[in-house]
Protein backbone atom coordinates (compact mmCIF):
# COMPACT_ATOMS: atom_id res chain seq x y z
CA UNK A 1 0.00 0.00 0.00
CA UNK A 2 2.86 2.38 0.76
CA UNK A 3 4.36 1.84 -2.70
CA UNK A 4 1.09 2.86 -4.37
CA UNK A 5 0.86 6.04 -2.29
CA UNK A 6 4.50 6.87 -3.02
CA UNK A 7 3.98 6.24 -6.73
CA UNK A 8 0.84 8.40 -6.78
CA UNK A 9 2.63 11.16 -4.92
CA UNK A 10 5.47 11.09 -7.42
CA UNK A 11 3.23 11.12 -10.50
CA UNK A 12 0.63 13.68 -9.32
CA UNK A 13 2.86 16.79 -9.68
CA UNK A 14 3.78 15.84 -13.24
CA UNK A 15 0.14 15.38 -14.17
CA UNK A 16 -0.79 18.73 -12.65
CA UNK A 17 2.07 20.54 -14.36
CA UNK A 18 1.28 18.93 -17.71
CA UNK A 19 -2.44 19.66 -17.61
CA UNK A 20 -1.82 23.22 -16.38
CA UNK A 21 0.62 23.85 -19.22
CA UNK A 22 -1.80 22.39 -21.75
CA UNK A 23 -4.64 24.61 -20.54
CA UNK A 24 -2.39 27.66 -20.29
CA UNK A 25 -1.07 27.33 -23.82
CA UNK A 26 -4.55 26.81 -25.25
CA UNK A 27 -6.01 29.88 -23.54
CA UNK A 28 -3.17 32.39 -23.85
CA UNK A 29 -2.10 31.93 -27.48
CA UNK A 30 -4.22 32.75 -30.53
CA UNK A 31 -5.58 29.83 -32.53
CA UNK A 32 -3.64 30.91 -35.62
CA UNK A 33 -0.34 30.57 -33.80
CA UNK A 34 -1.07 27.04 -32.62
CA UNK A 35 -2.41 25.55 -35.87
CA UNK A 36 -1.04 27.93 -38.49
CA UNK A 37 2.41 26.41 -38.80
CA UNK A 38 1.16 23.07 -40.18
CA UNK A 39 -1.45 24.31 -42.65
CA UNK A 40 0.48 23.33 -45.76
CA UNK A 41 3.10 20.83 -44.63
CA UNK A 42 3.73 19.15 -48.04
CA UNK A 43 4.47 22.52 -49.65
CA UNK A 44 6.85 23.42 -46.84
CA UNK A 45 8.72 20.12 -47.17
CA UNK A 46 9.04 20.19 -50.97
CA UNK A 47 9.72 23.92 -51.26
CA UNK A 48 12.60 24.12 -48.80
CA UNK A 49 15.67 25.85 -50.25
CA UNK A 50 19.03 26.78 -48.80
CA UNK A 51 19.04 24.22 -46.01
CA UNK A 52 22.29 23.74 -44.09
CA UNK A 53 24.38 20.73 -45.03
CA UNK A 54 26.57 18.61 -42.82
CA UNK A 55 30.31 18.36 -43.51
CA UNK A 56 30.21 14.73 -42.39
CA UNK A 57 29.20 11.81 -44.61
CA UNK A 58 26.67 9.17 -43.75
CA UNK A 59 28.69 6.69 -41.70
CA UNK A 60 25.77 4.70 -40.34
CA UNK A 61 26.12 1.82 -42.79
CA UNK A 62 29.54 0.20 -42.92
CA UNK A 63 30.06 -2.67 -45.37
CA UNK A 64 33.01 -4.99 -44.73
Amino acid sequence: MRKIILFGGAIAPFLLIGSGTWVGIRTSTPAGAVAGSTDNAPAMMTGAKGLPTSPYGDCDIVAH
